[in-house]
């Protein structure tokens, strides 16, 4: 039976209609309802004893001019060097932050007029360069802080941390996990359904951060052997918790 023309332009229609809603019937008759689950926390931590120690040495100069402000920092610094060259502290355990060099102001008050006003007045120059410093010897950190502060160098902290920092917590993660799932198991057996699949693992914020501890340290005059300041690193814990949703297979 012939077709005319309008007959044919609304099957056309009809057809673009049903070619733009078909995905959707398509995609929701293939949705699946989200299945009956569990979600565990696991927990897994370590105590070490730190074995690496990060030290903030500061070198500071002032003079007049900014050249010779310069010119003492430089000094100053090529004297502390040496002394940890002397440690056996390599040169890629340690790395620099500066030189700067920047003016130095003090306030003035100005009476002569009826109104009492400050200005600023610069008095010289101040140059500073900074020393972050790793060491794997924490044994000799007390007779290092009197042969830096006596080539000039301030010891602002020192931070003490563990080398196998990463690989530690990786395995704490894994066991985070491992515990996840043997409380997740134990609890879905108690309630008479069996363990599905693991439908997700989420890592808890902060439990991937390298832990340390930090002390002030002050240097001061060469002591005696006998009464050399006594650094006490201490322990590290490091902790781990790791969320693992698992699935419930219900008899």
């Amino acid at each position: 039976m012939p077709v005319d023309r309008s007959t044919r332009a609304g099957l056309a229609h009809l057809a673009a209609v049903l070619g733009m809603i078909m995905p959707f019937w398509v995609a929701a008759a293939r949705a699946e309802v989200a299945p009956p689950s569990v979600q565990i926390t696991g927990e897994a931590r370590e105590t070490r004893m730190a074995d690496r120690a990060t030290m903030m040495l500061r070198v500071e100069a002032t003079a007049a001019s900014s050249e010779e402000a310069t010119r003492d920092l430089t000094a100053r610094v090529n004297r502390v060097l040496p002394v940890l060259k002397a440690a056996g502290i390599a040169e890629a355990d340690t790395e620099s932050d500066g030189p700067m060099v920047q003016a130095v102001y003090e306030a003035v008050r100005d009476e002569r007029s009826r109104e009492v006003a400050e200005k600023r007045r610069r008095t010289g120059f101040s140059a500073q360069y900074g020393l972050t410093v790793m060491m794997g010897d924490l044994g000799a950190i007390p007779a290092l802080l009197p042969r830096l502060a006596e080539a000039g160098a301030m010891v602002q902290a020192v931070n003490f941390s563990l080398k196998e920092a990463r690989a530690l917590q990786i395995s704490l993660e894994e066991r985070a996990v491992a515990d996840a799932l043997d409380r997740a198991k134990r609890l879905v057996a108690a309630a008479g359904a069996k363990p599905g699949r693991v439908l997700g693992i989420a890592v808890e914020r902060g439990s991937a951060d390298l832990p340390y501890r930090s002390a002030r340290a002050l240097a001061a005059p060469a002591p005696e052997p006998e009464t050399r300041l006594p650094v006490r690193p201490g322990r590290i814990t490091v902790e781990a918790r790791v969320g693992v949703t698992l699935e419930i297979v219900m008899p």
